[in-house]
């Protein structure tokens, strides 16, 4: 039986670098950060879930998205940072497995994806990317559903309200070095976020070329 793969993309960011526009909403080439996104995975995952800090923001993202097919969750917990959209949105996911994305990555590679699903299917509880100098990529991994959301719940607070924290919490994590990611992905695109608006232009340039 093939995999099913739940993917959760967080859009309740606060955006503080563009100047308190929401950044799911930034435009990158006359489209939506937030549908660059969805589009990158939409062709591998049995099931988008999208996270929305509040009701107010999840009717401009439904606006937005349209797709009927596509579910939206809101932020359950305040001060609680990119783990409020992952325990919401796993609280609503039907697969053992679920990667998890922010909203401003435009350039999602499937077959890194798949790569990442493929290892967690082992029998891992995270699958988390680590560049060289050891820092990680918790916001492109994947994540089995019922550890996870295990730990976020057991966290005592917003003082532990970091991923880093719930991830020395799970009992069976691959940090996966970069070098194994090249293989698929030379330039690792696919861990491209755009942050500010230099960066937008920038990318915007990237693209036209």
């Amino acid at each position: 039986m093939e995999m099913q793969k739940t993917v959760l993309i967080l859009a309740g960011g606060k955006s503080l670098r563009f100047q308190q526009h929401d950044k799911c909403f930034i435009s990158l080439n006359n489209k939506p950060l937030l549908l660059h996104a969805i589009d990158s995975v939409s062709n591998i995952a049995d099931e988008i879930i999208v996270a929305a800090r509040d009701r107010k923001q999840g009717e401009q993202i439904r606006h937005v998205i349209r797709n009927k097919k596509i579910s939206l969750v809101f932020d359950s917990v305040n001060n609680f940072g990119p783990l409020a959209g992952i325990l919401s949105g796993l609280e609503c996911a039907s697969s053992e497995y679920a990667l998890v994305i922010g909203c401003d990555m435009p350039c999602i590679k499937s077959d890194v994806v798949e790569f990442l699903f493929e290892i967690a299917s082992t029998g891992y509880d995270a699958v988390v990317p680590r560049w060289e100098n050891g820092m990680v990529e918790p916001l492109h991994a994947v994540y089995r559903t019922e550890p996870m959301l295990a730990a976020i719940k057991a966290a005592p607070g917003e003082s532990e309200s970091k991923v880093l924290t719930i991830l020395s919490q799970l009992k069976n994590v691959d940090f996966l070095p970069m070098d194994k990611i090249r293989v698929i992905d030379p330039s690792l695109e696919t861990f491209t976020n755009i942050n500010t608006l230099d960066e937008l232009k920038r990318y915007e340039l990237l693209m036209r070329r």
